[in-house]
């Protein structure tokens, strides 16, 4: 269960994910990788697709969903999608959230509170929505769910991570990069740093073996990530790895 799962392990975890991520060739691979890795956290079911866009207005708008059936069906039946706030809130933000946070901020009779009490037997009681942007700028969204009451600020970020990785390699195999998309350009002092952040180095070993102050080790950083869009520091060592800027 989640409270065995350390945050040095979530990390590693995340780690692992997002490097397996860059190689799977095959969607319902990757779910499953995907599944693997939130279990032993609770999270029991995941879904990534899109809420607009031609995907989304086709009625295939997912890459990969595994929701129990009887859910899926309860929700279709009852035209949910017009009113579940998950949708709603990544049309309305890019910015990852737990469920209950988000109906901590739902009004009172907002009618998406109904899809929240029809879910909980199905043992959907908390998880994550992350909004996202396919390679043709369409909104997504990863959602993520299972019967846990909270999430650990450490495993929003771990969740977070590996749902992002898992979007963006399904619309790798589904639709291939972007023509002439490039990997981020990083100076030889961001590749440096990248290089002992992958190793395991403090901030004040990086400064001390780069003969530099701590501010500009983070400085450093700060720019990899920047350029990278990483939601973390893992997950920019991680991307810096498939990128082939560092090695292990």
């Amino acid at each position: 269960m989640s409270d065995v799962v350390s945050d040095e392990a979530l990390n590693a975890m995340a780690f692992a994910f997002v490097t397996e991520s860059r190689s799977q060739s095959s969607v319902p691979s990757l779910a499953a990788a995907l599944q693997a890795i939130i279990e032993p956290l609770g999270i029991t079911a995941a879904a990534s697709g899109f809420v607009s866009g031609p995907k989304a207005a086709s009625g295939q708008p997912f890459h990969f969903t595994n929701w129990s059936e009887a859910w899926i069906k309860l929700y279709m039946e009852s035209d949910f999608l017009l009113i579940d706030p998950l949708p709603r809130w990544a049309r309305s933000s890019g910015r990852a959230l737990t469920w209950s946070a988000l109906i901590n901020v739902l009004p009172v009779r907002d009618p998406g509170r109904v899809v929240v009490a029809a879910a909980a037997p199905f043992g959907y009681l908390e998880g994550m929505a992350i909004p996202m942007r396919g390679v043709d700028n369409a909104l997504g969204l990863v959602a993520m769910g299972g019967a846990r009451q909270s999430l650990r600020p450490a495993e929003q970020t771990f969740l977070t991570i590996v749902g992002r990785a898992a979007f963006e390699a399904a619309e790798r195999i589904e639709q291939g990069p972007e023509p002439g998309q490039a990997a981020p350009i990083l100076t030889a002092r961001e590749i440096e740093c990248l290089a002992l952040l992958v190793r395991g180095h403090s901030d004040r070993e990086m400064g001390a073996i780069m003969g530099v102050s701590e501010p500009t080790v983070r400085f450093h950083l700060l720019n990899a990530r920047n350029k990278y869009s990483a939601a973390s520091r893992t997950h920019l060592a991680a991307l810096a790895v498939t990128q082939g800027y560092v090695t292990l």
